[in-house]
């Protein structure tokens, strides 16, 4: 398994990145495949907060941690990511599983831990009709889609970086995407991504139409980790938010469904 620890303004130690590895690695033996899994270290105030996201078996989970230091936010997160793991296998398997840890606590873990339940959407590239009927349908107030392109000549590095998101702001819809030159570049200004009005004039499946009008200002979408956003977020009141994930370069989109906290992501 792969193994990818950061420190974000933080030093990170061989015996910090040690303990990490060794208490990240009990997670092979949940996963027929293990993909990859990112940690990343930071400081706020006086909280050490830890991040953790892990894909295995075509699911992934993510989580965030913070304490006084960082060895037991590290085994704070580990420990609240098992019963997570441990949940999600039983309710896919129909089986028992018991968990690695030697003592399996009781649910109420830290009251500043935080999930998300992370949704990846599908890379198959859709038009802004097809994104929108798509919301509509699942009864949703914001969607995030891989945007389909009509010129064949653009590379697939490009394509397969290209999402926007659609959401409804009151009776309006909107669409924002990153312009081509700033992906194709690899360069990014969250406070020049272009935001589109979605007129639509008739939402029927089988007669849509829907006309695009660019708006006169740029979007409005913050330059956030998904640990910046989740806190952000939390604190709103707002049913969803979208921002552009700083730490992947790609639009994310952060929103209530029923007592729990899910995030669109694209699809790597």
């Amino acid at each position: 398994m792969k193994i990818t620890l950061t420190g974000r303004h933080v030093e990170v130690t061989d015996s910090l990145r040690d303990y990490a590895g060794k208490k990240v690695a009990k997670f092979e033996k949940y996963f027929h495949q293990l993909i990859d899994s990112y940690m990343i270290l930071s400081v706020e105030k006086l909280d050490h907060v830890v991040e953790l996201l892990i894909n295995g078996d075509g699911v992934q989970f993510y989580a965030v941690e913070k304490s006084g230091d960082m060895y037991s936010s590290i085994d704070l997160l580990v420990d609240k990511m098992e019963k997570q793991v441990v949940k999600y296998k039983e309710k896919h398997t129909g089986h028992k599983v018991v968990p690695l840890s030697t003592i399996m606590t009781a649910e109420p873990a830290s009251p500043q831990m935080k999930e998300l339940l992370l949704n990846q959407v599908s890379n198959k590239p859709k038009d802004e009709i097809e994104a929108y009927l798509e919301m509509k349908l699942d009864n949703m107030n914001c969607i995030l889609f891989k945007k389909g392109m009509k010129d064949a000549a653009n590379s697939m590095d490009f394509l397969n970086k290209n999402y926007a998101l659609i959401y409804r702001n009151g009776m309006a819809v909107k669409m924002i995407e990153i312009p081509v030159e700033m992906i194709k570049a690899n360069s990014f200004d969250s406070g020049r991504f272009v935001e589109w009005d979605l007129m639509v004039h008739s939402d029927s499946p089988a007669d849509p139409k829907i006309e695009l009008k660019k708006c006169g200002s740029p979007a409005k979408v913050e330059n956030l980790s998904i640990a910046e956003a989740l806190e952000r977020f939390t604190g709103s009141g707002a049913e969803f938010m979208p921002f552009f994930n700083n730490e992947t370069n790609y639009l994310n989109l952060i929103y209530k469904k029923g007592k729990n906290l899910e995030i669109m992501v694209p699809a790597f």
